[in-house]
């Protein structure tokens, strides 16, 4: 399902490690039980992580792709995002598996046509959209006001879906830049 891709060098290694140590240390895991800015942005960033380093280091097959997407999804389902958002337990978990999937589906990403790529980039956009507009309305499902044990109120939610859109804005820029150059327009 996955083989090790040799010859790469260690740069994109670099890259992978210093977003997974921005925001796995003492200072940032604490902050993300009372700061959902903090927590959202740990989840790109360690997804991303996971992205670049299978990208660069690792081929895998459709199924990966698949397995990998799984806990981009499930994390944020309401209750799971809550639980891995107030207990240790459930947020080391939430983050291994955000960096695997990552992988996982990063070592896809060299095999697929422009065309799976356009799609998989519109999937992304679309559920990530979806999510942000729900923290910009303040869904309570995303804070104490349906899991009393979550540190913050669906009052502190709105900026979080700002938040996503400025990452979703340069993920889009960065692809549209990337595509151009493929396609040597640039």
């Amino acid at each position: 399902m996955i083989k090790l891709n040799h010859n790469v060098s260690k740069k994109p290694l670099i890259i992978s490690l210093i977003f997974v140590l921005a925001f796995v240390n003492p200072y940032v895991e604490l902050l993300q039980f009372t700061n959902p800015i903090a927590y959202m942005l740990d989840h790109y960033a360690l997804y991303v992580a996971g992205l670049i380093a299978g990208y660069k280091y690792f081929r895998g097959s459709f199924w990966a792709l698949l397995i990998g997407a799984i806990p981009a999804g499930f994390w944020h389902i309401p209750l799971f995002f809550a639980l891995a958002a107030s207990f240790w337990q459930y947020r080391v978990l939430c983050e291994v598996t955000f960096f695997v999937g990552g992988l996982l589906a990063g070592s896809y990403i060299p095999n697929m046509s422009l065309s799976q790529k356009l799609v998989g980039l519109a999937v992304y956009m679309l559920s990530d959209s979806i999510l942000s507009i729900f923290f910009v309305l303040g869904y309570p499902q995303y804070s104490n006001v349906d899991y009393p044990f979550l540190q913050w109120s669906n009052d502190e939610l709105p900026p979080v879906g700002i938040a996503m859109f400025l990452v979703m804005n340069i993920v889009l820029v960065y692809s549209i830049y990337k595509l151009m150059r493929n396609i040597q327009l640039f």
